[in-house]
C-alpha cells in the first residue's frame, strides 16, 4: 500500500563504511521504503557512496542529496520527501523495514497519533567500525505517550526521555515543527524538536523489534550536561526553549501561554534531575568510582558474573521488566528474526556469503 512506505532520512557526513553497511542491509532486506540520503562528506568520500549506490542497480530506491555541513539541514532534507509518513536514521542503525510498516498502519488507523515505533536495542563491537563480535547489548527504549493534552504528554516525556525520531512519524507534524524552529546550538536544537513532536500528538509504542543502534567511537556526540549547564548561553537558550514550547502548548490545549510556560519550567526541573543524575552515574561508571551495593545485588552480581547462563535464565523466567537484548539472541523469540539479518550484517557474515552481497 502506498500510505504505508515510510521515507527513511539517513543524514551521513565522511563515513562511507557505516553508510554501505547499512544500505546493503536494506537491499538484502528488499525493503520496500525509500531512502532519502543527506550527505555532507567531502568529495573523496562522495565518489565512494555514489559509486557504491550505482552498484546496486536500482534495488532501491534511494533519492541522494549533498548538503553542506550544517546541523540545521534537516528541514531542507524533510522539504524532499514525498511520502506520509518518515522516520531519521542514523547511518550506522538499522530500521527494521517490517516494523516500519506496522508503525504506518497503525498511524493510517489512528489519526488522532503522531508517532509510532518498535522497541530498540543498542550493541557495542569488540573492535571499532562497522564490523566485528557483539561486546555487549542493551536496550533502547521506544515508549507510548498516550495523554489526552499536550501538558501532560510533555510532562510524561521529560521524566522518561527517548527519541521520537527514532519511530515513524508523520511528515506533516514534523515540518510544522521544523518551520517554527529558532536555531540554537545542537542540543538544544534536539530537545525542541523532541518536545515538540510530544506536543504535537500522541506516540504508540508498537510491540515488535522496531530498530537497532550501534554505539561506537565514531558517533558524533553533543556536550555532557555539565558543560551544557554551565555554557555562557544556557539562560538565553532556555527562554527561547520555553517560549516556543508554551506557545505551541497554548495553541493545543487552549490555555494561557503563562499557564503554559509553568508546564515546561516543571517539566524541564524533571528532565534535570532525572538526566543529571544518570550522567553523574555514567562518570562514575568512567572513572571507575566505587558503587555502592546491598549485599544481596552483590550476591547477584558474583553469580552472574561466575554463571553467566544462570543470569540468561534469571532474566528470561524471572524477570523486573522487559530485556529486549535477552530476547533478541534467542531462536525461540519472535524478535530473533528480524534480529538476525542485522546481526549478519555487522557481524560480517554477509561479506563471507556472496548471496547476500549486494
Amino acid at each position: 500500500m502506498k500510505n504505508t512506505r515510510v521515507a527513511i532520512l539517513i543524514p551521513t557526513m565522511n563515513r562511507p563504511d557505516f553508510l554501505i553497511r547499512t544500505l546493503n542491509y536494506y537491499a538484502k532486506m528488499q525493503s520496500p521504503h525509500p531512502i532519502y540520503i543527506g550527505d555532507s562528506s567531502n568529495p573523496e568520500n562522495i565518489s565512494i557512496i555514489k559509486a557504491f549506490i550505482e552498484s546496486l542497480n536500482g534495488k532501491l530506491e534511494i533519492d541522494y542529496n549533498w548538503f553542506p555541513p550544517k546541523f540545521d539541514n534537516l528541514e531542507k532534507f524533510l522539504a524532499k520527501v514525498k511520502e506520509k509518513y518518515v522516520v531519521l536514521n542514523g547511518d550506522d542503525d538499522f530500521e527494521i523495514p517490517s516494523s516500519l510498516t506496522k508503525c504506518a498502519e497503525f498511524l493510517e488507523n489512528n489519526p488522532d497519533y503522531a508517532s509510532a515505533g518498535g522497541h530498540g536495542v543498542t550493541f557495542r563491537l569488540k573492535t571499532s567500525g562497522p564490523y566485528g563480535e557483539i561486546d555487549r547489548l542493551a536496550d533502547y527504549p521506544f515508549r507510548s505517550l498516550e495523554a489526552e493534552t499536550a501538558s501532560q504528554r510533555l510532562t510524561d516525556f521529560m521524566k522518561n526521555l527517548f527519541t521520537i525520531t527514532f519511530g515513524v512519524n508523520r511528515v506533516e507534524h514534523l515540518r510544522k515543527i521544523l518551520a517554527g524552529q529558532i536555531t540554537m546550538v545542537a542540543t538544544w536544537n534536539e530537545l525542541s524538536q523532541l518536545c515538540s513532536c510530544a506536543i504535537a500528538g500522541k506516540s504508540k509504542l508498537i510491540d515488535c523489534l522496531g530498530f537497532v543502534r550501534q554505539i561506537h567511537d565514531k558517533q558524533y556526540y553533543a556536550c555532557n550536561m555539565i558543560d551544557w549547564l554551565t555554557a555562557k548561553d544556557f539562560h538565553d537558550s532556555y527562554i527561547l526553549l520555553r517560549e516556543r514550547l508554551a506557545k505551541k502548548i497554548s495553541e493545543v490545549d487552549n490555555i494561557p501561554t503563562n499557564q503554559a510556560e509553568l508546564v515546561v519550567r516543571d517539566s524541564f526541573w524533571e528532565y534535570l534531575q532525572v538526566y543529571m543524575a544518570a550522567e553523574q552515574k555514567d562518570w562514575k561508571a568512567r572513572n571507575k568510582s566505587p558503587i555502592v551495593m546491598s549485599p544481596a545485588k552483590l550476591l547477584r552480581v558474583k553469580i552472574g558474573k561466575a554463571f553467566p547462563v544462570l543470569k540468561t535464565i534469571h532474566h528470561r523466567y524471572f524477570p523486573n521488566k522487559k530485556q529486549l537484548h535477552y530476547d533478541v539472541l534467542d531462536p525461540r523469540s519472535h524478535y530473533y528474526e528480524d534480529f538476525k539479518p542485522v546481526w549478519d550484517s555487522f557481524s560480517g557474515k554477509d561479506l563471507h556469503n556472496p548471496q547476500n552481497i549486494v
